[in-house]
């Protein structure tokens, strides 16, 4: 039998999140022997592999069901809206039915598959099982801002608010602009984080924005500068023990909050509250996990209690209800992984 993770490296720009999640599915198995492009999963004629379908599906449907020689795990199965015409089919809904239990990431799959007669439920995601070997009891003094959310408005009122408040705290804003890995580059890119300071500042301490460090995990960067599945997956891991030391993290990338939470890391989802309905079919169910600061128009809301700016000594505690979800996770992939099939 081989073993076999997700790759999902065909798109131009990679998400390394999706890595982070192989690598939350990578702990289960006794050997790697491989991967499997998710947009190619009807064309694989390997081996008969054993493989962890957690993940995001897809975005050329046309490529699925996946192979019968495939033995898959479907737990963390989300169906995306935009794909959801195809994966409702009956054709996908037989292949499923075949595999059920499905464990679905969000409740919103969880129902479209119920409304068809899949035997589904609501499993959340395997990156909250990260904990189980990165984490790491010795935080060091660092916050990590992943691409946190905001936005900016380019009318004429807001060009001279922004000019006015970059001219006043241009120091500052230069140190971030430094640092962001935004690719907009001189006076734009500062006007850009301009609207990132003005709104932050008011919920983060100076110094806490002033000495993170920022990370993009969406980026063609990824793949300029690494070729390979096995690159990205030990990037991916180098990020989740960054994570795993961090004192505090504020992200915008539930692949990023998820592992945190596994990895007992304190942490803060920063979400657009206007998101589209793709973007958001993915969140009910995961939401509920983090303490959260939305952004509606043009401001961040706070959706947890806060006492004061948060900072290195100032970090809010993560929600628990995380734990329950992320032991079931367990069982089932160690009893997928060893052939027992009770659960």
């Amino acid at each position: 039998m081989e073993y076999k993770l997700l790759g999902v490296s065909t798109e131009k720009e990679l998400n390394i999140g999706d890595y982070v999640q192989a690598l939350a599915s990578y702990q289960f198995l006794p050997s790697l022997d491989g991967f499997i492009q998710r947009e190619a999963l009807r064309q694989y004629n390997g081996k008969t592999a054993k493989m962890i379908m957690n993940g995001w599906y897809m975005h050329h449907p046309e490529n699925w069901p996946p192979s019968e020689r495939i033995l898959p795990l479907f737990v963390a199965f989300h169906l995306n809206s935009l794909a959801k015409a195809r994966l409702l089919e009956n054709d996908s809904i037989n292949y499923l039915k075949k595999h059920q239990p499905i464990g679905c990431r969000d409740h919103t799959t969880a129902a479209l598959l119920k409304e068809k007669g899949v035997d589904a439920y609501f499993s959340g995601c395997m990156t909250l099982t990260l904990g189980l070997k990165y984490k790491d009891e010795n935080k060091d003094e660092k916050v990590f801002f992943v691409d946190p959310y905001f936005k900016t408005n380019w009318n004429f009122t807001n060009l001279i608010k922004n000019g006015i408040y970059l001219l006043k705290n241009r120091k500052a804003i230069k140190i971030i602009s430094d640092k962001y890995p935004e690719t907009k580059k001189g006076w734009r890119k500062k006007m850009i984080l301009t609207a990132f300071y003005r709104e932050y500042q008011k919920f983060f301490t100076k110094e806490t924005l002033l000495n993170a460090e920022y990370i993009n995990q969406q980026s063609v960067s990824w793949k300029q500068h690494h070729k390979t599945e096995t690159d990205y997956l030990k990037e991916a891991e180098l990020l989740v023990k960054k994570y795993a030391k961090a004192k505090l993290v504020v992200t915008s990338r539930i692949h990023c909050a998820l592992p945190c939470l596994g990895l007992e890391t304190p942490v803060v989802y920063t979400e657009d509250s206007h998101q589209s309905e793709a973007s958001r079919c993915r969140l009910d169910g995961l939401r509920q996990l983090f303490n959260i600061l939305s952004w509606r128009n043009g401001k961040l809301y706070p959706e947890f209690e806060m006492n004061g700016k948060l900072s290195i000594n100032s970090t809010p505690a993560n929600k628990q209800n995380w734990k329950e979800i992320a032991l079931d996770l367990t069982e089932r992939c160690r009893a997928f992984i060893t052939g027992n099939s009770a659960l």
